[in-house]
């Protein structure tokens, strides 16, 4: 059995070699890289963060190493939000709104139902960028419909 020094040394060559291949070090919790069982791996990392040596996780860092996947995907989908914003002009994505593999009228919707439970540095960051809190409030009005006879 190996030890957990070669164990760890066995999974940050094979993180390494699985960024080197995707651009990224998010492999699914099921990934198996070489024979090896780098998504599980990956978890580990993260749950014991607090209690890795620092020059453990230093070079994880180095790789760009993801440690809060919830908050990785938050930033990237607000990437995706300013996209939207710059193409457009507004912040009102259509609930069904897809971006890509990026469901973002789903997130846009996510961000105002839990909009209590947000951070202040996330609902400031969404404020910045003209945000709309209110879907109904956000639509665009609709003009030239049959006018209403007395």
């Amino acid at each position: 059995m190996a030890s957990n020094t070669e164990r760890w040394v066995r999974g940050f060559a094979a993180l390494s070699k699985f960024r080197e291949r995707e651009g990224h070090c998010r492999p699914s919790e099921d990934h198996i890289e070489d024979k090896f069982n780098l998504g599980q791996w990956v978890s580990v990392q993260r749950y014991r963060k607090d209690l890795l040596p620092v020059e453990r996780r230093r070079r994880l860092d180095a790789i760009g190493f993801v440690w809060d996947c919830r908050d990785y995907r938050w930033d990237e989908l607000f990437v995706v939000l300013l996209k939207f914003r710059q193409r457009n002009g507004h912040c009102r994505v259509p609930a069904m709104y897809k971006e890509g593999d990026f469901k973002l009228g789903y997130w846009v919707s996510t961000q105002r139902k839990y909009r209590d439970e947000m951070s202040t540095e996330r609902r400031k960051r969404l404020n910045e960028i003209g945000f709309v809190w209110d879907a109904k409030m956000g639509r665009p009005r609709k003009f030239g419909g049959t006018a209403r006879r007395r």
